[in-house]
């Protein structure tokens, strides 16, 4: 038996440190240090790839195209498949989005702090910020949560994924070829 927490307790202790991202949720932060932390980011274009999970069929609508994010305007996503549109997180759901993304890229994380709960894990150059709407707060009556997976280079941000989960559905979007 002590043989056997030993080899465990080693294999914790040397074991590479790895993201996980409902290990998140645990590790709950507040704004200042979170601001700390994240790194600046600037005007991006990428590819997208989008999956949204119907959680009541439990089915699923997949996309892809061009996003778009626009220091203090927003976030534009041009779908290319399965249909050809173009839209702005700029209304209802969206709009929260939106103003996640704004408040991260420029650190003014007031609306960010005042909406949601705050919570943050990093390893090297990568990190996860959860969010969680508060209680009191209308948001927290649409949305579970959303969780934002990014990496730091050269003390730019950069997004790889968004997950965005509501009551009925949850997106995955995955960023690449970011410029």
């Amino acid at each position: 038996m002590i043989r056997y927490l030993l080899v465990l307790f080693v294999l914790i202790v040397f074991s590479p440190l790895k993201l996980n991202a409902a290990d998140v949720f645990l590790n709950k932060t507040n704004a200042d240090t979170v601001s700390d932390k994240i790194p600046v980011f600037e005007n991006a274009s990428c590819k997208f790839s989008q999956e949204k999970l119907m959680k009541t069929s439990n089915s699923s609508l997949k996309s892809n195209g061009n996003f778009t994010f626009l220091k203090n305007k927003g976030v534009i996503f041009e779908t290319t498949y399965p249909i050809h549109s173009t839209s702005s997180y700029t209304s209802g759901q969206n709009r929260i989005v939106n103003s996640i993304i704004n408040s991260i890229s420029n650190k003014n994380y007031s609306y960010i702090e005042k909406n949601f709960d705050i919570f943050y894990v990093q390893n090297n150059n990568s990190w996860i910020m959860g969010l969680k709407p508060k209680k009191e707060k209308q948001t927290a009556g649409e949305m579970n949560y959303i969780q934002i997976f990014g990496r730091t280079d050269n003390k730019n941000g950069i997004i790889n994924k968004l997950i965005i989960d509501t009551k009925n559905i949850r997106t995955t979007i995955k960023f690449s070829e970011c410029e």
